[in-house]
Order: structure tokens, then sequence, then C-alpha cells
């Protein structure tokens, strides 16, 4: 037994972890990322920055961190031609060569210990679901103007901003998943926890299996909850990541298309078909991108 527990730590601590980073303009967010998985004290294998056509400069923006940056770096690109987050997702995976995958949003901030708390809890059979604490656009001017002045990610400046009761807020949540994870293993509900988009954890095999994300998803919405009913009809279970591991959502602007999202009824037909047909796989994803138009690669470093 004690060989077996100590084959499984080794086998954890190599676990070679993509990171995916969804980008769309807002450029000022993703420096603050990177450096942030840079100050981790176990990095990741490689960072996948999967890009939905930005028309600022990346590279222009990142040039001056990048050679702070240890772990591999690619920028995968599709072209601007609408919100496409679930293809621009599924290039990075046919990029990545970890064995779990990682998917996080530009805007979403932690502290050094994130990606060790991640292997702690990564097992077969499950998917890991993040949360955050939202911060205004107050707090986060103050963030990024104070971050801009650091050499290197310091998680001491956004930590003073997360109060007491945006710490308890964080902890009811993750209760609530265990008790919704309790119903789910008493048969008492379709499913239990449930993925939020921000931040995603996943074996890379078992994403294959469900054919990646659902790229009938256009526009802003319902992709992560999509993929939440297939992940349960596959027969995976989703735990929360634990509440004393806070990760902070950077203010901004909202999404002009999340008032005009056309998903919600493509989303309703799909999850009927997901638990009475038990179809997790989705028509156009990973192994059959619904749209042609060519991604391109480049290796940063």
């Amino acid at each position: 037994m004690i060989n077996n527990l100590l084959r499984f730590y080794h086998t954890r601590t190599r676990m070679k972890i993509s990171v995916i980073v969804a980008v769309y303009n807002r450029l000022e967010y993703l420096k603050n990322i990177l450096l942030a998985l840079e100050s981790q004290i176990e990095k990741p294998f490689e960072v996948i920055i999967a890009d939905d056509g930005s028309s600022e400069n990346l590279e222009k923006v990142i040039e001056k961190i990048i050679p702070q940056i240890s772990y591999r770096l690619k920028h995968v690109y599709q072209q601007d031609i609408g919100f496409r987050l679930s293809r621009s997702r599924n290039n990075a995976i046919k990029f990545s060569e970890g064995e779990f995958l990682l998917f996080l949003d530009q805007d979403i901030l932690f502290d050094n210990f994130f990606i060790k708390n991640i292997k702690e809890v990564i097992k077969e059979g499950i998917v890991i679901k993040m949360d955050a604490i939202s911060l205004n656009e107050k707090e986060t001017e103050k963030i990024k103007t104070e971050l801009g002045r650091q050499k290197k990610f310091d998680y001491k400046i956004i930590e003073k901003y997360i109060t007491k009761d945006e710490k308890k807020i964080i902890e009811k949540k993750y209760k609530k998943d265990i008790i919704k994870n309790l119903l789910y293993n008493l048969n008492l509900a379709k499913r239990g926890a449930k993925i939020i988009g921000l931040g995603i954890g996943i074996f890379k095999k078992n994403l294959i299996e469900l054919n990646g994300f659902d790229e009938n998803y256009i526009g802003w919405g319902y992709e992560d909850d999509d993929l939440c009913n297939r992940i349960y009809c596959y027969g995976l279970k989703v735990i929360p990541l634990n509440y004393k591991n806070i990760l902070v959502h950077m203010y901004h602007g909202e999404d002009i298309t999340k008032k005009i999202s056309l998903n919600e009824k493509y989303y309703y037909k799909r999850k009927d078909e997901i638990f009475r047909k038990k179809d997790y796989r989705c028509e156009y994803g990973y192994d059959n991108s619904k749209d042609k138009d060519e991604c391109k690669i480049k290796i940063i470093k």
C-alpha cells in the first residue's frame, strides 16, 4: 500500500500540466496572469495562449516579460470572425502536450501555490472547478497600477483587497458544491457541482473523448454549462477547489453579446439529448471543427 501511495505521489508531482489561457484583446490582463504563473512554486509544463482574434499586438504587449518566463509559451491564433471561444480552446488543446489541461480566463489571478494545490487534488475520473472573488473597477485599477510597478508578480498586492465577507462567500459556495455532490452521489440529482468557464481542470484524454468544447456555441454563454452536462453524462465527477485557494476575477466591462446570446435555445435542446440519449460527444469540436479557417501557432518560448 505504501508503495502504491508513493507511486501515486511521484506520478502526480511529475504530471505535465498545460495551462490554456483564453484571450481576446484586453492584453494588459494577460501580462499579469503570465507573471502569476511564473511565480508558482511548481511551474506548469507549458502555457498556451488561446487567442480568439485579438487586434492588439500580443507579442508587443508581453515582450518585456518574456525574459522572466521559464515555462514553454505558445500562441495559438484564429482570425476574428465572431465570438468563438469554444473553437479557440479546441485549437489550443490540439497543440497541448500536457496530460492535464487547466483552462483559465485571462483576467484571473491567484497565489504562488495555485498549481501545487491543483496537483494535490488531481486524480482519475475527476474534473476540477474553480470559483473566484470578483473585484470592482476601482480595486482592479489600483491592482493593475501596483502590479505594473513590480518586476515580479506579488500576490500580497491583491490579497489586501480581499475582504472577510468575500472569503465567506467563497466558503459558502464551496460548501454548496459539496452538498450538490452528495445529492448526486445519492442519485438525487442529474449532476453535482457545476463548472465555471473561468477555471476548469480536466485530463486531456477525457476532454478528447467528449470531443472538446461544442463549437455550435457562438457568442457569449452556455458552452461551459454544456460541457458540464457532458462531463456527468460521460461518468466523470466535478470537485471544487478548496475555498482556501482564493482566485480573483479582475473587473472588465460587460460583454455586449451577453444581452443578445442566441445560445440558450440550443443549450436546452442539447441538454435533453445529452441526458436522454447519453450523447456526451458534441457534433463539432476537437476532432471536427465547425469552421474551416486556419489557426496559426507560434512558439514564443
